[in-house]
């Protein structure tokens, strides 16, 4: 089942018009009982979980390096980044690629659920936030379960994504 969710989500990010993404499209996914949804547009693709590169001196949440595809891609735990417990990987665990500032990263996610047809109006705005902390929450959607929408171009602050970035970069082959 888990296969044709994946298949599902190569075909809506075809290259082709006939396969065109639409903006109401959401992978969802689980991390920590919660449901959450990316912007299909914003995913690259879905990896099953492997053996990751740590790298000293990075933020807890920030799980280390992996080679995909000749790129070194920086791996981030989503449970940690939203500041949640650790918890035990399991053969549904698997690893979220998206782009940040044209640079690919990583989100280690509990499952990946569905591709979701959400449209605008079905969409509630989230709750005003003290802090910058919450500003990837881009919204609230009700289904069976309730769908936090995340903005991945704000899952990092720039600094952040800056640091990363760098570290990646001097650890690239030639």
């Amino acid at each position: 089942m888990q296969e044709q969710r994946i298949q599902n989500l190569h075909e809506l990010s075809g290259e082709n018009e006939e396969h065109k993404v639409s903006s109401d499209k959401y992978l969802t996914f689980w991390c920590n009982n919660q449901l959450f949804g990316i912007g299909i547009g914003q995913v690259v693709q879905i990896v099953h979980m492997m053996d990751i590169t740590p790298l000293p001196d990075f933020p807890s949440y920030i799980k280390g390096i992996l080679s995909i595809r000749g790129e070194l891609t920086p791996i981030m735990d989503l449970r940690l980044r939203l500041g949640q417990q650790v918890s035990d990987y399991s053969e549904r665990t698997c690893i979220i690629l998206i782009r940040i500032d044209s640079r690919s990263f990583g989100l280690i996610v509990d499952a990946v659920n569905d591709v979701e047809t959400i449209s605008p109006q079905d969409i509630c705005p989230p709750p005003q936030q003290s802090d910058h902390k919450a500003n990837y929450l881009i919204g609230i959607a009700q289904r069976t379960q309730v769908i936090l929408l995340l903005d991945v171009d704000y899952i990092l602050s720039e600094k952040e994504i800056g640091e990363i970035i760098d570290v990646s970069n001097q650890t690239e082959c030639p």
